[in-house]
């Protein structure tokens, strides 16, 4: 496991005394009176490296203290402000770099650490994804076809009709490599400020979560904490993807950078959900990604033009429910390791969903009713199955059970209700597939 190193000094952090100072200005003119062990939690520095800066801005009369601190613990436990000569060095050193927050790391540290964390350390075997997949319905064949396709690190091109779980495929995938990882808070390249960690799709790991023999949980404290130890990302982008969303944004008002969502999720899973539906076409996604997916390493524009590289290590795996053949072209193709169709469930795999469903919200399953569904909304509308069915229809049964008083169990009389409330006016989707027809392909491994 790697863990990223206790700090001794500000050498150690690779920091100059005079950045930690200036900040520390920029805090106390932006929040007012701050106590000095609350800095600490700002910058996400260990107390005993910034002690020296607070006592020297002290000494140079850039801060005081103010009422209402206790004496206790030195500084730490003092309330801390500007002074006049402060609030005048405050405007000239945030006229310079706004930014105030958590210390960044070195890019060449990010870099390490991510080599040392690699998304795919880890071998994939059948239980690991019959662990996986253990809270849904799966065919043993789709179970054989993907764990070659994710032992092989990707990409993984997901296809198939709406509603037959490619997402939750996906989801499942991001399960087998549930072990934490660190991720900075923030880096700095060229002076730049990239903020990395962000709350909405890395998910902390609380020292609760460790099991005994975890080495944080010896010494939690003991590590740099401009890191936060958090479960591998799993991050989803549909139909609102832009080219100019896969670049840095610069924010303005704190002269700082947020990283594109794919260096969010190194380390972990990053899905293009509904991909060839964005406003940019495949093809120009793809020749943004040449680079990174054949070399491992990705490169980002900051707004002076300079470009950075840094590091690319994720699964990428595309859905889409639109024809492949309509979606990329042959060099498209080669560059995808695997495709893999998820296709729609047979009628003995619907019926075993629906079981385990009814199992589920304790409704007695009854094979006249299902079949009468099956002939109703089914069979006679030339509607064709798909795996979210069952657990759409069988909520709006439970539904209904509930509100009038039904026997909880499986019946024509709420089965009508439900279907008609589910599938309203919606014409049929098309024909059902044959189930004596040889079956389809599931896995092909691009070799146009």
């Amino acid at each position: 496991m790697w863990l990223p190193k206790r700090l001794e000094s500000l050498e150690d952090a690779k920091l100059e005394y005079q950045w930690v100072e200036d900040v520390i200005v920029k805090i106390l003119n932006a929040q007012g009176s701050t106590r000095g062990g609350k800095l600490p939690e700002i910058l996400r520095l260990p107390y005993a490296l910034i002690e020296p800066v607070i006592q020297g801005l002290r000494d140079k009369d850039l801060i005081g203290t103010n009422s209402g601190g206790s004496g206790i613990g030195g500084n730490a436990g003092l309330n801390f402000g500007l002074t006049e000569k402060g609030l005048n060095n405050a405007v000239s050193i945030a006229r310079r770099s706004p930014y105030y927050g958590p210390a960044p790391v070195e890019l060449s540290d990010y870099i390490e650490a991510c080599n040392a964390q690699k998304f795919n350390t880890k071998l994939i075997r059948k239980q690991h994804l019959d662990r996986a997949f253990s809270d849904i319905m799966i065919s043993p064949e789709y179970v054989n076809t993907l764990a070659p396709a994710i032992n092989s690190g990707g990409p993984i091109f997901l296809y198939g009709k709406p509603g037959n779980g490619k997402t939750t495929m996906s989801e499942r995938i991001a399960r087998l490599y549930r072990q934490g990882i660190f991720v900075p808070h923030a880096i700095q390249v060229n002076g730049e400020i990239i903020s990395v960690f962000d709350p909405k799709v890395h998910k902390p790991i609380t020292a609760e979560m460790l099991p005994d023999d975890h080495p944080l949980k010896a010494n939690p404290a003991g590590n740099d904490p401009r890191w936060v130890y958090v479960f591998r990302p799993f991050i989803v982008v549909g139909g609102e993807l832009t080219l100019e969303m896969l670049d840095l944004k610069f924010l303005a008002n704190a002269a700082t950078y947020e990283a594109p969502f794919q260096m969010k999720a190194n380390g972990g899973v990053l899905l293009i959900d509904d991909f060839g539906r964005q406003k940019a076409k495949p093809t120009e996604f793809l020749n943004r990604w040449i680079y990174p997916l054949e070399k491992a390493m990705d490169f980002l524009s900051l707004a002076s033009g300079k470009k950075i590289e840094v590091p690319f290590d994720l699964m990428l795996i595309l859905s889409t429910n639109l024809d492949p053949k309509d979606v990329g072209d042959e060099a498209f193709w080669r560059r995808i390791k695997y495709m893999i169709e998820t296709p729609n469930p047979s009628k003995s795999d619907f019926k075993k969903i629906f079981q385990v469903l009814c199992e589920k919200k304790k409704i007695q399953f009854d094979d006249a009713a299902f079949e009468y569904l099956n002939q109703t909304y089914y069979k006679a509308t030339g509607r064709e199955y798909r795996s979210v069915h069952p657990r759409d229809i069988i909520g709006r049964i439970a539904d209904h059970i509930a509100y009038f008083g039904f026997p909880p169990k499986l019946a024509q009389n709420v089965v009508d209700m439900a279907c008609k409330s589910f599938f309203g006016q919606q014409q049929a989707s098309g024909q059902q597939e044959d189930e004596s027809a040889p079956a389809k392909p599931r896995l092909t491994a691009a070799s146009m």
